[in-house]
């Protein structure tokens, strides 16, 4: 009976480490997924709302492409570091309120008089800025904005008018390059009568640079054909074209590099990346005490 009562229990315990394991891989995927799916929802919300603001703000059609990037649960990794996650979600929004443009110029409170603001449309309707920034776009990582420079461009507008509009350049290329730094540390104390202390130490630094490379659409579009597709014309970053009313334009390359660092917040408990903090070294320290028996 005691030969049997032994085997039971040893069966028991082995049961327990296969389907106990098991159990803990399942509930950490499931909660991998959720930590995901709630940054996802948050990543097309904050999209959106940059988006609205921004189009308030210039009074045109806006196109904003935001990305989140954090460290997000890692069941494999070591203690604190985690593992890199990027979400991305862009949103359209268009808001005009009378002509495309800023309702006002930021330098002059005369702008705010309508019948200035029609005389300074007016004039500038070939060369200006008020008018012809009725079309923006926008790129985002965390907390680095760029706003995506505008080239003019020659349509056929509704009424079959060939009219100049400033079109942004796209994004077609993303290189990214990240420098992970990552080291981590066990330590076991043992002193008479109080046990085992253990100290597990982390350090982690990391720092993402990431280069956009852009080209722009010179396409002529039709707005008296509805049905009818247009292939794009695009020339790169570095190549030069000819406009009918601006002269010869190079499309440039977008000037700065994003670059962001890896940083601790300790009011959710999360690691972060900001452009402020390339270079910090974030330190992880947790003890524990095991009976020496």
């Amino acid at each position: 009976m005691r030969k049997l009562h032994t085997a039971n229990s040893a069966q028991a315990a082995v049961e327990l480490a296969i389907f106990g394991s098991l159990i803990l891989l399942v509930f950490s995927v499931l909660l991998m997924y959720g930590q995901r799916l709630d940054n996802q929802q948050q990543v097309k919300m904050e999209a959106f709302r940059r988006a609205a603001q921004k189009a308030y703000q210039r009074n045109g059609s806006v196109n904003y492409m935001y990305k989140k990037e954090d460290r997000s649960l890692n069941l494999f990794g070591g203690f604190g570091q985690g593992q890199p996650s990027t979400v991305g979600s862009s949103a359209s929004v268009l808001w005009q309120k009378g002509m495309a443009g800023p309702q006002s110029d930021p330098d002059s409170i005369m702008f705010d008089i309508p019948i200035v603001g029609l005389i300074w449309s007016v004039f500038n309707a070939s060369g200006g800025d008020r008018l012809e920034e009725g079309n923006y776009s926008y790129y985002a990582v965390n907390d680095q904005e760029i706003e995506l420079k505008k080239y003019p461009k020659q349509i056929i507008d509704i009424n079959g008018k060939e009219v100049t509009v400033w079109s942004p350049v796209g994004i077609y290329n993303e290189e990214q390059v990240r420098d992970e730094e990552f080291s981590s540390n066990v330590l076991k104390q043992e002193s008479p009568g109080k046990g085992i202390i253990n100290t597990s130490t982390s350090e982690l630094k990391d720092t993402l640079n990431t280069t956009l490379h852009v080209r722009f659409d010179n396409a002529e579009t039709d707005a008296t054909e509805s049905h009818s597709s247009v292939l794009p014309e695009y020339i790169y970053e570095g190549e030069m074209y000819e406009d009918e009313d601006m002269g010869k334009k190079t499309v440039k390359a977008v000037d700065n590099q994003i670059s962001l660092g890896a940083y601790a917040r300790d009011d959710i408990n999360r690691i972060d990346y900001s452009k402020d903090k390339v270079g910090t070294k974030i330190y992880r320290e947790r003890s524990w005490e095991t009976a020496n028996e």
